[in-house]
């Protein structure tokens, strides 16, 4: 039942019980409110609090100064001897990519060992990466190469995970959404921890300063 249908219901029953007009406003303002519980106290440096709990995770990180600098970025992460063979998402196509590299602009394949893609954004409580799925940033892309590039712009670290969800609540909600600590790992076997579990070996952070 829809969120309107309630409502409607809750003031008919009101109404039939004579209510005034302020218990009507009363009523759809404190189910307008978003209750939250407590949250972690975090420092006065964001961006410190994210990076440190990233390298915790056991992302790799470097910052950028700029998002024209990521193509050579993302080049110094491949073999000099290999012709990149990669994927990478429609959202950051048009930053130059070389013509003589191998380029999947679509979904993620099990073909291309590397892919790059558009982070919704960071947690530092956490040190967690929030991607959203959209057609031009395909959730597949999450899970299939060896090594996962998320680029992520420095604005868009917020604190908590409510911060995030306070976003998309007040934008389209994306039909999934993926948040991501680290390379997927397991200790489910003798305590022995072994990486990749499922996903990527490796997940590689790049900070976009402006």
């Amino acid at each position: 039942m829809g969120r309107e249908k309630i409502l409607q219901r809750i003031r008919s029953a009101l109404g039939e019980g004579h209510a005034s007009e302020d218990d009507h406003a009363v009523l759809d303002a404190r189910m307008d409110e978003r209750p939250t519980g407590p949250k972690v106290g975090l420092g006065a440096d964001r961006m410190s609090q994210f990076l440190s709990k990233v390298v915790t995770n056991n992302f790799t990180v470097e910052r950028l100064a700029s998002q024209q600098l990521l193509v050579s970025a993302v080049r110094a992460l491949m073999p000099d001897d290999e012709t990149p063979d990669i994927s990478v998402a429609k959202a950051i196509q048009n930053l130059g990519w070389p013509a003589d590299w191998k380029i999947n602009f679509g979904p993620g394949r099990h073909v291309e060992r590397l892919c790059v893609t558009q982070a919704l954004a960071g947690i530092a409580e956490t040190g967690s990466v929030v991607v959203a799925s959209a057609p031009d940033n395909p959730t597949t892309l999450n899970f299939l190469p060896d090594m996962h590039v998320i680029v992520l712009r420095a604005e868009d670290v917020v604190d908590h995970p409510e911060d995030v969800w306070a976003r998309m609540a007040v934008e389209n909600w994306p039909r999934a959404v993926n948040v991501i600590s680290g390379p997927s790992r397991t200790a489910d076997v003798g305590g022995i921890i072994v990486r990749p579990a499922h996903g990527p070996k490796s997940v590689h952070l790049i900070v976009i300063d402006a």
